[in-house]
């Protein structure tokens, strides 16, 4: 059944946000002994060689890789991007307030999408983005409002927040004909890997201080964070819309959020425990009115 299919999508969505919330403490504690550069070049170069007994697994995926590699290239400049805009403000932006930031992209994919012909948002649309982005200020209000002035990282994390904005739309037109997940989502990450390590080869060194954190930030960033997701984005989110996409991303905060109470053991006080319940409420709440409107 389309309902299905379309839940289905979604829910394979909410696991990619979820896989993202756990970075968010994971990558600033590793950016205490690690550059930007560094981390993402290592992250993506081991996502890199962890898709690749996947490729030599499916026939599929090995036929379906060059008919990919233009749109995956295209795919990995915007989302790499991001990543390496959103490590770069990580530096000097709390954790909170760069979630809040990179979060607003559930506002602009509304507002870009008759742009790139990704379908025109309707008024529940707008109401669910917004409601959401207050939610998440309230999430992240300690941070947002007790750090210092507009600095350096803000405008990295904000230019995180449209570059994503555009990757989800471009996808989504991308996905529009059929596409093997696995080659699609191992074009992107190779792209990223290899200007990634361009980068890192010409600004910074490639040996790194080994920790136990940076080990398991690495490796979770790598394999769930980076193989995992390229991979649920391809496979599920051609069966859902742009719109939907930016609002189930928009729990990425609230995960955030979640981790760093239990692996930093960061309080979260009222007013957040109200920003997540405001965020909640959209994504169900477009959840509802769309399953109600295929009914």
């Amino acid at each position: 059944m389309v309902v299905d299919s379309r839940l289905r999508a979604d829910l394979a969505l909410v696991l990619v946000a979820l896989f993202w919330g756990v970075t968010f403490p994971l990558i600033r504690g590793a950016l205490e002994v690690l550059s930007p550069q560094q981390f993402v070049a290592w992250r993506f170069s081991l996502a890199t060689l962890a898709f690749l007994p996947l490729l030599v697994a499916s026939r599929e995926a090995r036929s379906g890789l060059r008919g990919v590699l233009g749109v995956g290239l295209l795919l990995g400049v915007i989302s790499g991007f991001s990543y390496f805009a959103q490590t770069w403000g990580l530096q000097t932006v709390p954790a909170g307030r760069a979630a809040f930031v990179t979060g607003t992209s559930v506002v602009i994919v509304p507002l870009l999408a008759p742009l790139f012909r990704a379908g025109r948002p309707g008024v529940a649309d707008f109401v669910a983005a917004i409601v959401a982005t207050g939610g998440l200020y309230m999430l992240t209000a300690d941070d947002t409002q007790s750090a210092a002035g507009l600095v350096t990282g803000d405008f990295w994390i904000l230019l995180c927040a449209f570059s994503y904005a555009v990757y989800i739309l471009v996808l989504q037109r991308v996905l529009e004909k059929p596409r093997n997940p696995v080659a699609l989502a191992f074009a992107q990450v190779a792209a990223i890997a290899f200007f990634a390590d361009l980068v890192l080869g010409s600004t910074g060194s490639v040996r790194i201080t080994w920790s136990p954190w940076v080990i398991s930030a690495l490796v979770f960033c790598a394999l769930l964070a980076t193989v995992a997701t390229f991979w649920l984005q391809a496979r599920f989110q051609g069966q859902t819309t742009a719109q939907r996409v930016a609002l189930i991303f928009a729990l990425e905060p609230v995960f955030a959020a979640f981790f760093a109470w239990w692996l930093l053991h960061e309080r979260m006080g009222l007013e957040g425990l109200l920003g997540a319940i405001l965020v909640l409420g959209a994504v169900l709440g477009a959840e509802l009115v769309g399953a109600r409107r295929r009914a």
